[in-house]
């Protein structure tokens, strides 16, 4: 028979293990905290090209809570363009929506950043454009692309981007933004925006 004598392990080894084992869970917590911030951007890119997004495009979920604002209103005053262009034929200019207290045209005294609007039209494109009193914050455009005389009727189904008047005429409509410092576009119509550098806000996966 062999006796085993056993000795419990020196006070320096069982510290060095505790610290072992401390750092162990402060690595896993920290990992599982941090890990949305550290992806935050590949996050953001894979659900947009999941979703059919272009490069100019984003979701306005995504915009700070000012932006979003600005846009909602820009559908509301759309909808109301929309509505005066199909009673009139022609599109209002931003005096007539101001006037009717149509946002974002109408003067808004809990808006923080005033916007000088102004609408421009050449051939079939109408934009009304949003200057702001900031350089340092986003001009917004309202896109509206009406087909030209004799175009064969667009079948596409009426959703973010293509509206119908009650007329059959269908409409192409977008909205985008962009740094007012960046602008360099001036009061001309836009037909393509992106190629100016604007980018374009969706509520869903309208990619064009």
């Amino acid at each position: 028979m062999r006796t085993l004598e056993i000795h419990p392990p020196s006070l320096r080894v069982e510290t060095l293990n505790v610290l072992k084992a401390a750092a162990a869970i402060v690595l896993v917590v920290a990992a599982y905290v941090f890990r949305p911030s550290f992806g935050a951007q590949s996050d953001l890119a894979n659900r947009q090209s999941q979703i059919g997004l272009l490069p100019y495009q984003k979701l306005v979920r995504d915009a700070p809570p000012a932006e979003q604002r600005v846009f909602r209103e820009l559908q509301e005053g759309l909808l109301e363009a929309e509505r005066i262009r199909a009673e009139t034929g022609h599109w209002p200019d931003v005096a007539t929506l101001a006037t009717e207290g149509i946002p974002p045209f109408a003067p808004d005294p809990t808006q923080k950043i005033e916007y000088k609007w102004t609408s421009v039209r050449q051939d079939w494109v109408t934009n009304y454009l949003g200057v702001p009193s900031e350089p340092a914050q986003p001009a917004w455009v309202l896109v509206i692309l009406e087909p030209e005389p004799g175009a064969p009727a667009d079948p596409a189904p009426n959703d973010e981007t293509h509206h119908r008047l009650p007329d059959g005429t269908t409409l192409h409509v977008s909205i985008w933004n962009m740094p007012e410092e960046q602008r360099r576009t001036g009061f001309a119509a836009l037909r393509l925006p992106q190629n100016e550098g604007w980018t374009n806000w969706l509520v869903g996966s309208n990619a064009q």
